[in-house]
């Protein structure tokens, strides 16, 4: 009788890879670093004295004040903004956008929302990211993945704020932020990998995977090898076509069943086979 099979992935494990890292581009932004660029507000925004990967650094300098914010909002919002240049866009052949971030307080402890940093496209729309690894006296970078951003425009305004109610009436804070710079793979290199669906009759037809992806668009869209192994067979290779960012692939699979037994997904394998994985278990499904 024709087994009927199910396959098992672990779905809920996304699985972040260390390899040989594929060279990395990088363009440098000092002029963001430029205290005379940004639109401060309840805060003052001077030339910090640290240097980021060797570049330059502003200080955000916030005296928390319960009182002295805007009149209908005196417990407020301190924070500064900066337009790019038109010749500062263009952002969307670049992976990351990426700054390091160091933070001085009178506080002993910063509060579980410190700082938050803002995007907005050329239609206003924006993306806000809490930077909760910001973390006294010690340097943090700050990577944000383009893809993952949801813009529908090109990046065209930044800004970073606090809400003096996560503080203490008083208080200081000052985040030196600096080193901003735009980075992109030379060679496509996957960051993330894990098996999207839990369990899939051997019948089905695809396999789904979601995955992050960096590295030049060309590249990308000419395929990237997937291979699914049993041990060290490789028992099925495919070459699918993908961009830049997270993505679901539906790897199609062959129509004859699997047999039962634990398999490896394997997604840019280099010369000696070696390549992001996720665990994958064949097994007879329970209705037969």
């Amino acid at each position: 009788m024709k087994h009927a099979c199910t396959l098992i992935a672990g779905a809920f494990c996304a699985v972040l890879f260390a390899r040989s890292e594929p060279t990395i581009e990088y363009r440098y932004l000092d002029e963001l670093a430029s205290p005379k660029r940004w639109a401060p507000a309840e805060c003052e925004v001077t030339v910090s004295p640290h240097r980021a990967w060797e570049h330059p650094v502003a200080c955000m300098h916030i005296p928390v004040d319960f009182h002295a914010g805007e009149k209908a909002y005196p417990i407020g919002w301190p924070r500064m903004y900066l337009n790019l240049a038109e010749e500062e866009r263009g952002w969307n052949e670049y992976d990351c956008f990426e700054f390091q971030l160091y933070t001085e307080s009178s506080r002993e402890k910063l509060p579980t929302r410190p700082v938050t940093f803002h995007l907005y496209d050329t239609q206003g729309q924006k993306k806000l990211i809490e930077l909760q690894q910001a973390t006294l006296k010690e340097w943090r970078t700050v990577s944000v993945n383009l893809s993952d951003l949801g813009l529908a425009g090109p990046v065209a305004r930044l800004g970073f704020n606090i809400n003096e109610s996560d503080y203490n009436d008083k208080d200081w804070v000052a985040f030196h932020v600096g080193g901003f710079r735009l980075s992109r793979r030379t060679a496509p290199h996957v960051t993330e990998l894990r098996a999207v669906t839990p369990i899939l009759f051997c019948d089905s037809r695809v396999l789904p995977i979601e995955l992050v992806i960096e590295g030049p668009a060309a590249q990308l869209a000419s395929g990237i090898p997937v291979q699914l192994r049993s041990g060290t067979r490789t028992v099925l290779t495919r070459s699918l076509p993908v961009a830049r960012g997270r993505q679901t692939l539906y790897v199609p699979l062959d129509a004859k069943p699997l047999p039962p037994g634990a398999y490896t997904v394997v997604v840019t394998p280099d010369a000696e086979g070696r390549g992001p994985e996720a665990a994958v278990t064949v097994t007879t499904s329970p209705w037969q």
